[in-house]
């Protein structure tokens, strides 16, 4: 049975750091456009030989002072694509006196984008996601190498913790990674991660000094 969410929960999360915050009328989360061609690439293969797109439909809106333009593209095969009209303005300022040399080019990515998010790329950010601050951050640190690694070293860090009997035992362990501890408490992407392990740290402490205080009856 095909897996019909196979490419789109491959290829719909974002990584933070190519996007930005634009605000134009509302809000919103702007996505790199080379970064998608990058991650389309890397799902498909080279552009132009298994992926690509085509100009269908030019229109120009003089009415709205802007140029449309009918984006089909394909991938695998070139008749199996999609469509999605992408839009610009014909000028640069709002008195319409400057026209905008790039809008042919402006129109074609944003068709691009739309048609790459019908296919699941950066679904993330088209549903809402980037509106979540804690959403982000998971991304930021997700899409983080040494954050990646320092989590997975934190984990490991916290069951050996738990696992100290002896005073000497967490001595040893804080002489040998207190360095790298506070280095990760000064980043965003690892400091949750930090906190936990130090958290376990004082809770193993002083358990062990709670039984040596023990009174044997």
């Amino acid at each position: 049975m095909a897996n019909n969410m196979e490419l789109w929960d491959k290829v719909s999360k974002t990584n933070p750091k190519y996007t930005k915050k634009v605000k134009f009328g509302r809000e919103f989360t702007a996505i790199d456009p080379h970064s998608q061609v990058m991650c389309a690439t890397e799902a498909f293969g080279p552009a132009g030989t298994k992926w690509g797109w085509a100009v269908a439909q030019i229109e120009h809106l003089e009415s709205i002072k802007e140029i449309a333009i009918l984006i089909r593209l394909w991938h695998g095969k070139k008749e199996d694509y999609v469509e999605q009209w992408g839009q610009a303005g014909l000028f640069i300022d709002k008195a319409n006196s400057k026209k905008d040399s790039d809008c042919m080019k402006k129109a074609t990515t944003d068709g691009i984008t739309k048609c790459l998010s019908y296919l699941g790329f950066n679904a993330d950010v088209f549903l809402g996601k980037f509106d979540d601050n804690k959403y982000v951050a998971e991304q930021t640190k997700e899409n983080d190498p040494a954050a990646k690694e320092f989590s997975e070293w934190s984990k490991t860090s916290i069951v050996d913790l738990e696992s100290m009997s002896k005073e000497e035992e967490l001595t040893s362990w804080l002489k040998i990674n207190q360095g790298k501890v506070e280095i990760a408490l000064k980043s965003s992407n690892t400091k949750a991660s930090a906190m936990a392990v130090m958290a376990t740290y004082t809770k193993s402490k002083n358990e062990i000094s709670i039984t040596n205080d023990e009174v044997p009856f």
